[in-house]
């Protein structure tokens, strides 16, 4: 039978409790640590490239007019990045109704939405009709 105190008056195994507490809380500081970055991770990942976002366009631009006008469709120019983030992964994953744009939205992953979003959420209408009328490029 142990005698309660003297486990502890040994140095050794004081060492070894503390030991298997450090060990005990690994998984928790791990998955602290994990959280701590990918939260300072998501605002640049939420920000999305532009340039991406503008070579992948192109089949966006084929429907949606890049003047920002309404000629049936929707504008997604200079509409808000999480707007257009939340819409096409809501077409991606089935949410939304609209075969067409489901499929689009289908090719694109997360890395891609961000960076489509950014590109159409950077320009602004204004800037691009007064291009337009003066050149009579709708590009």
């Amino acid at each position: 039978m142990a005698v309660p105190g003297r486990y502890f008056d040994r140095p050794h195994c004081a060492l070894l409790l503390g030991a298997q507490i450090i060990a005990a809380w690994r998984p928790v500081r791990t998955a602290t640590a994990m959280l701590l970055a990918c939260a300072l991770a998501a605002p640049a990942f939420a920000g999305g490239d532009r340039e991406l976002g503008e070579y992948l366009s192109s089949e966006c631009v084929t429907c949606h007019q890049i003047s920002g006008r309404f000629d049936g469709i929707p504008s997604i120019v200079g509409r808000e990045e999480n707007e257009l983030v939340a819409a096409l992964t809501e077409y991606r994953d089935k949410v939304r109704d609209n075969p067409v744009m489901r499929a689009i939205a289908a090719k694109f992953n997360d890395e891609e939405i961000a960076a489509l979003a950014s590109y159409f959420g950077s320009i602004e209408k204004q800037q691009i009709e007064r291009t337009a009328d003066r050149s009579g490029d709708t590009r």
